[in-house]
């Protein structure tokens, strides 16, 4: 079916096609709508019926998952203006806690729609509201973007996940952040409530932070003012959302290193763990991997990984000349 006779299906015939073709489908819908001027709608009916689903998600959590919630500050300011809720993203669970935890009602901009596809999570996902976006589609990406301003200015709130994927690091409390949030809270005013997620087992803890401003004080004079006002902004965030997390961290008990056995070992059963939440229910076979994580992770241009500084290893043939290179010391 091309683009130019592409006609949205009825919702029963949409549900019956084969999950293979569902994100083509969606991409050609998603255009069709955002290229016809066919504006969202249900925006009185989702804001009715979002404490029932509040109720749901409280529900399950209690007594199906059996998890808890802690919820360590709400520094947001209450006001009438639609904000844009941005949350750390580190397992399956963290959206239904997050939304537990805000109240408010608010839109999700999500991934991976054929992961959601005639499923109970989908359903809810989408009564709640939802866009969802082909994050490997250049232009399913930008009308996400234009559907998610147009979400803020109709009144309502936003949520983002600006990491783009699931924080399974063994050693950083946020990943390097897509700018997706900051470009959306420049062009349409709108604040950002920062909120921290992490998880202990079946405990979660949810940290709200103050409404992070995003509006530059002066007119830009150049792109390049422009790109280092976002990347500045980008990387304040970062560092708030990082903050908020530390102090969850610091509510913790204190351990010794050694009481938690073999790093590696340890590090490798977490992300495990976290990966194995999430399965396709016809394969069995997780929806991420652990590639698949570390392939969608945001990598600015200034940084070198681990990875990068030591991949020549790999292909030096060692000599007597170059052993020192493999000396673990200086690794």
């Amino acid at each position: 079916m091309s683009t130019e006779d592409f006609r949205p299906l009825p919702l029963l015939r949409e549900l019956l096609l084969k999950e293979e073709k569902i994100v083509e489908y969606y991409n050609k819908k998603h255009k069709y709508k955002f290229e016809n001027n066919i504006p969202l709608k249900g925006f009185k009916f989702r804001s009715k019926i979002h404490p029932i689903l509040l109720k749901l998600v409280e529900l399950n959590r209690k007594y199906v998952e059996k998890q808890n919630l802690t919820i360590l500050k709400d520094l947001r300011e209450q006001g009438e203006r639609p904000v844009i809720f941005c949350y750390t993203h580190i397992c399956l669970y963290d959206f239904q806690i997050f939304c537990e935890a805000i109240r408010t009602h608010h839109y999700v901009l999500a991934g991976d729609p054929d992961t959601m596809y005639r499923s109970f999570d989908g359903f809810l996902f989408t009564l709640n509201g939802a866009v969802f976006c082909d994050t490997n589609s250049k232009q399913d990406r930008f009308i996400a973007t234009e559907r998610a301003k147009e979400i803020l200015r109709k009144g309502e709130n936003l949520t983002i996940a600006p990491e783009g994927v699931w924080n399974i690091s063994g050693n950083l409390l946020v990943l390097p952040l897509y700018s997706g949030a900051i470009k959306i809270a420049m062009e349409t005013g709108c604040d950002i409530v920062p909120v921290g997620v992490a998880q202990d087992g079946k405990n979660f803890f949810i940290n709200i932070g103050e409404n992070f401003k995003v509006i530059p004080n002066n007119a830009f004079q150049a792109v390049d003012e422009f790109k280092l006002f976002e990347e500045q902004k980008k990387e304040d965030l970062r560092n708030t959302l990082a903050t908020l997390k530390w102090e969850i961290i610091e509510q913790g008990s204190v351990l010794k290193r050694d009481s938690l056995g073999d790093y590696e070992t340890e590090y490798k059963k977490y992300v495990s763990e976290i990966l194995d939440e999430w399965k396709n229910p016809k394969t069995k076979e997780n929806y991420y991997s652990e590639e698949l994580v570390k392939q969608r992770t945001f990598k600015p241009k200034n940084v070198t990984t681990y990875k990068m500084a030591f991949e020549h290893l790999e292909k030096i043939k060692p000599n007597k000349n170059n052993a020192f290179l493999f000396d673990k010391r200086l690794i």
